[in-house]
């Protein structure tokens, strides 16, 4: 499905990042080839997300902006 939304929208995968809060959204950007930001404030908490592999994890939406501007 990600890649259809990439496909549909007409945007290259590389100017991309999957934003999630769940383990299966971080296997989701992996298999599609993404960067995964985590959220702490969702389904997961963030040692979950530590646990099953988050790199980067915001615990607020200002927090998720700055990462997004890197």
């Amino acid at each position: 499905m990600v890649d259809l939304c990439l496909s549909e929208l007409g945007v290259p995968a590389a100017q991309c990042v999957y934003v999630g809060d769940s383990d299966v959204d971080i296997q989701t950007a992996a298999n599609a080839g993404l960067p995964c930001l985590s959220v702490s404030w969702g389904f997961r908490s963030r040692e979950f997300l530590l646990s099953h592999g988050a790199s980067a994890i915001a615990d607020t939406p200002q927090a998720l902006f700055a990462l997004l501007e890197k």
